[in-house]
């Protein structure tokens, strides 16, 4: 009986250690979304800050065109 008193309260030991991990895992996997968000918006942001850019050089290019003939 005593050996499987000392199991259980292994067991139960093990439980509390695997449930703390597991929230500071899933606490990890909150803030590294929260980042991945945070970059995703950034890249959007570049992107659209590039597709104005080339915009910006095909009118510039329009504009040398037309002046040269």
């Amino acid at each position: 009986m005593n050996e499987l008193a000392s199991a259980y309260r292994r067991q139960r030991l093990e439980n509390v250690t695997l449930r703390r991990e597991l929230e500071h895992k899933s606490q990890r996997i909150r803030a590294l979304d929260g980042k991945l968000l945070e970059a995703n918006q950034k890249r959007q942001d570049v992107a659209k800050r590039i597709d104005e850019l080339i915009a910006q050089i095909d009118q510039l290019d329009s504009s040398f065109d037309s002046v040269d003939v």
